[in-house]
């Protein structure tokens, strides 16, 4: 057991985080979470972002926690992720050009959820030997940068498959958490009252201290889920109700401006809570 990535994990959640942190010019999540990507897809596809996670290339599910903190980090709405899981399992995704997504089940419910679902030209991969179209389905509201749809369709994943989804979904899910949690330090540092900055306040460092504790807890949390296999799906878990602590804290940090809609703190939090119930619902099926 390792915990550390290889030079493939490293190398490209370096370069990712370098990606997305000049496509957003560092601008708030909310300036562009309804709307258009910062980033292409053209962009991603050119580059092989789409492939790293191929079993040929040496990739990891380590690896693949580290790529997926660094896009977290950006809460970009693109299907990189899902295109990233779907080419690494199935083969009619891999030599795909396009974005391609996956049904996943959804806690609770017997139904689907397909992120992205919305996303122009994007082929759903349902395990068999080739790519559909997304079906109708009922658009979700609660994850806005997603844009996803559930429907009456599941793809048909292994058991480790299914631990890796969980897994990488949770190491998006605390790359968001990292960010709220730099957000909040910013803010706490330059937001002034009483003529001295909020950060200054003993109740506001101790937020932004338990959410530094909460951001390792999760960071530490899925690099066990991905080393050990058995704990996948308790680990990823528990990474994802700690990275939904730091979210709350850091709405608290930013007082009531953290609970408006152009704050945008809601956005990393609204993926943090669907991955949590996409987790919940591949553990149901493939514990």
């Amino acid at each position: 057991m390792t915990t550390t990535p290889s030079e493939i994990g490293e190398l490209g959640a370096e370069a990712l985080r370098d990606l997305v942190r000049r496509a957003t010019s560092g601008a708030p999540v909310a300036t562009y979470a309804e709307g258009e990507s910062p980033i292409s897809w053209e962009v991603l596809a050119s580059g092989g972002w789409d492939q790293v996670g191929a079993v040929e290339n040496g990739a990891s599910l380590r690896d693949l926690v580290e790529i997926a903190r660094a896009w977290g980090h950006g809460c970009i709405p693109l299907p990189f992720i899902p295109s990233l899981l779907a080419k690494r399992h199935f083969p009619a995704a891999a030599v795909h050009d396009g974005p391609v997504t996956l049904a996943l089940p959804l806690a609770g419910t017997g139904d689907g959820y397909v992120p992205f679902g919305r996303f122009d030209g994007i082929r759903l991969a349902l395990g068999g030997g080739e790519l559909t179209d997304v079906p109708p389905g009922t658009p979700d509201p609660l994850a806005i940068v997603s844009r996803g749809i559930e429907t009456g369709v599941r793809t048909t994943l292994s058991p480790a498959a299914a631990r890796e989804v969980a897994v990488v979904l949770a190491a998006e899910a605390t790359g968001g958490a990292e960010r709220l949690l730099a957000d909040s330090v910013a803010f706490a540092g330059e937001r002034e009252q009483f003529g001295k900055p909020v950060g200054s306040f003993q109740a506001v460092k101790h937020h932004l201290a338990d959410a530094a504790i909460a951001a390792e807890l999760a960071e530490t949390a899925v690099i066990w889920a991905a080393e050990r296999s058995e704990e996948a799906f308790r680990g990823a878990l528990f990474a994802v109700d700690r990275a939904v602590d730091l979210a709350e804290l850091a709405i608290q940090v930013h007082g009531g401006l953290g609970f408006t809609w152009e704050m945008g703190l809601h956005f990393p939090l609204r993926q943090m809570m669907l991955a949590r119930e996409l987790i919940v619902g591949l553990e149901s099926e493939h514990a």
